[in-house]
Formats: structure tokens, sequence, C-alpha cells
């Protein structure tokens, strides 16, 4: 994992704690899961922390997952720091 990541998680680990439900490291690319009621917190931090600057939403898109009980439908959000070319992956169930 890049040193960017490791940043990343850091700050959003010290931020939202428990609140991050998941991480994963899919295909080379940070993802992580979070509560539904702290998207837009998350999001703003990621926008707006120095440190971050996901400033770029490459993709917003919705999933269908029908086998997954309590978690049947997901917001995935790529985000992209275009300074240091770093992309990350955020969901919500």
């Amino acid at each position: 994992m890049s040193t960017h990541y490791d940043t990343v998680r850091e700050i959003l680990s010290r931020q939202f704690g428990d609140r991050i439900l998941a991480w994963e490291f899919p295909y080379g690319m940070l993802s992580f899961t979070i509560q539904p009621e702290f998207n837009l917190k998350a999001l703003t931090l990621l926008y707006d922390d120095p440190d971050l600057g996901f400033q770029f939403l490459t993709d917003l898109t919705g999933v269908h997952y029908p086998e997954r009980e309590g978690q049947e439908l997901a917001v995935v959000y790529h985000l992209h720091n275009l300074v240091k070319n770093v992309r990350i992956r955020m969901k919500i169930y």
C-alpha cells in the first residue's frame, strides 16, 4: 500500500473511527465502507483536507446486491487526487 494510502487511512480512522465499517484493497485501490449518515462529512473531509486532496469525482454509481441481506443497495464513489494521481473508492450501503 502506498504512503498516500496510509495517510488517507490514518486521517479517516482518526476522524471517523468505528464508523468506518470495512477497509479493502482490491485491484490496488484503497476502498472503505462508511456508515451512510457520515457520507457528506467523509466526502467533505476528503475534499477539503490539504493532506488528502480528493477534489475530483471520477464516478458515482449505484450497485444492487440482491443476495446481501441488509446491504442490497450500495452507492459507490470513485475519488481522485489529481495532484498525487491517487484514486480511492468509498462505499455506502
